[in-house]
């Protein structure tokens, strides 16, 4: 049997997905599995050992060259046809999703009508599976696996990422990173996509000073130019213990976060991603809540605002202060980050923190 999962972004969406993959694996263990995913995000869907083959398709890409579509279209077909699926599978239950499922030329498995992100995806799929409102979105994807085929999902939630792990864990830095990974050290992901989930600057370079007066050393990580300049920014905060690293892959990020003794993110694949990894972690929720979106049950601590607005799950805040920093975000203060970071770590890994801290102000 030969199946293909449709979800093509983002990466927060693709590891909400992957303990539903798990269900597929145990439900089909003979199964060969495909994924069907944009070029960006290939590299973390290969992470799931259940995955047997990535197949990238660039359409953000062919946005701004809007008439090779048809040509990138014809060229799917004809892979997807070659590979004689057994079951296609959407699982982002959107229109463009379910049209390029379609493209495999048999019938496709997706939410129905209510549970789709856009109710007209629903109607290009032969069975579909209801789903309630208000689940978390791993459940949701979970259900949409059991409904659909009869699986039992009563299993933990499982990422499927354990043999990744291992192998980071036992491979070695290359010599740029061993350098800059040698002492203890937190990492801090200030990127994301949406704005309402941009945590202010000031607290950052805050939290930045608050650690490194202690002794971490504070490792900030970028995958853009916009993100690059945020981190040489807040560099300055502390321009001894803080480090701007290179420009990483997502496989050399996930490395260094695995070495960490702990994280602090805005809501972002990255951060979800860590969580998974059960690295020690705190996430900040501003417009969003860890009820539908947080990796729970591992080693992540979730802050949300409690502001009554929040979670508004939208993009762009409408009641931005005089600071233009939306409300939820400046409610959760970095003393309180701060604070929160002591239950990550053993005792005797901050006493030796401590210790380098008053050494090297000695």
């Amino acid at each position: 049997m030969k199946i293909l999962v449709v979800k093509l972004s983002s990466l927060g969406d693709i590891l909400h997905m992957f303990p539903a993959v798990s269900d597929l694996r145990r439900h089909f263990p003979d199964a060969e599995i495909h994924w069907l995913v944009e070029p960006a995000f290939a590299e973390a869907v290969g992470w799931h050992s259940a995955i047997n083959k990535v197949i990238a398709v660039p359409l953000r890409a062919h946005k701004k060259i809007w008439w090779k579509i048809p040509i990138l279209l014809s060229r799917l077909r004809r892979q997807l046809q070659a590979e004689k699926y057994d079951i296609v599978l959407d699982a982002q239950g959107l229109l463009k999703s379910a049209l390029l499922a379609r493209l495999s030329g048999i019938p496709v498995f997706g939410f129905d009508t209510e549970a789709a992100r856009e109710s007209l995806a629903a109607r290009l799929y032969q069975k579909t599976a209801s789903v309630p409102n208000g689940l978390h979105v791993i459940e949701k994807n979970r259900q949409l696996v059991a409904r659909i085929f009869a699986a039992d999902i009563t299993q933990p939630v499982d990422f499927g990422l354990d043999k990744f792990r291992r192998e980071q864990m036992q491979t070695s830095f290359s010599e740029a990173l061993r350098r800059v990974t040698e002492q203890p050290y937190i990492v801090l992901l200030h990127g994301t996509t949406w704005n309402s989930k941009y945590w202010p600057e000031a607290s950052w370079q805050e939290l930045i000073h608050l650690l490194t007066q202690r002794g971490w050393r504070c490792l900030l990580p970028w995958g853009n130019e916009i993100e690059r300049l945020r981190a040489h920014r807040l560099q300055a905060a502390d321009g001894v213990h803080a480090l701007v690293l290179p420009k990483l892959s997502l496989t050399e990020l996930m490395k260094v976060l695995l070495h960490a003794r702990a994280f602090v993110s805005v809501e972002s694949g990255i951060g979800h991603l860590a969580a998974a990894l059960d690295v020690p972690g705190i996430m900040l929720h501003g417009p969003t809540s860890p009820d539908y979106s947080g990796i729970l049950g591992h080693a992540c601590l979730h802050l949300t605002s409690n502001v009554e607005c929040s979670p508004c799950f939208k993009r762009d805040c409408q009641i931005l202060n005089d600071a233009g920093i939306p409300p939820c975000q400046q409610a959760i203060s970095a003393l309180r980050v701060y604070q929160a970071v002591p239950a990550l770590i053993p005792e005797s890994v901050r006493e030796a923190s401590s210790q380098a801290a008053r050494i090297s102000n000695a």
